[in-house]
């Protein structure tokens, strides 16, 4: 096995972990806008993506990473206190800022798994994933969040 792929590998999981998060409270903290139902699937979507990774990291035999994951954690729970001009609630400047950070995230996963697709040659394990969907879930994922990103961009009016 290539030394660095456990590296990678625990890297996007971590990743993965602040993807997750973020979605969940971004679905949450948007329960009450138009964007409701498209933001709950979007939060199950990057979930099962993340099942994804971590089934692909069990047939190569990679376990770990739990350092990098809680790293994640913690920073994803510090960006909650960044200034918002709101001092204790949502702020229509935090869903602009949440769905950027998102597509950006997504944008990560949907590089990741073309770079899978790419060094699943070398891994006969990997036989069951078809990382050209998985590719091509993220690059709707994105597609998803423009429209949404567009309306919180107009709320800050």
């Amino acid at each position: 096995m290539n030394r660095y792929l456990p590296i990678y590998l625990d890297d996007h999981r971590a990743i993965d972990d602040g993807l997750v998060r973020t979605a969940q409270r971004v679905a949450k903290s948007n329960a009450a806008t138009p964007w409701a139902d498209e933001l709950r699937s979007l939060s199950e979507a990057v979930s099962a993506d993340a099942a994804q990774l971590d089934a692909i990291r069990e047939a190569a035999g990679i376990d770990g990473g739990t350092l990098k994951q809680l790293a994640a954690r913690a920073g994803e729970r510090l960006g909650r206190f960044k200034l918002n001009g709101h001092i204790l609630t949502y702020s229509p400047l935090s869903r602009v800022l949440e769905t950027e950070g998102l597509m950006a995230a997504l944008e990560l996963k949907r590089a990741r798994w073309q770079t899978l697709a790419t060094l699943s040659s070398d891994h006969s394990e990997w036989g069951a994933f078809d990382f050209a969907e998985l590719e091509r879930r993220a690059a709707e994922q994105i597609e998803q969040l423009w429209p949404i990103h567009a309306w919180a961009v107009a709320q800050l009016d």
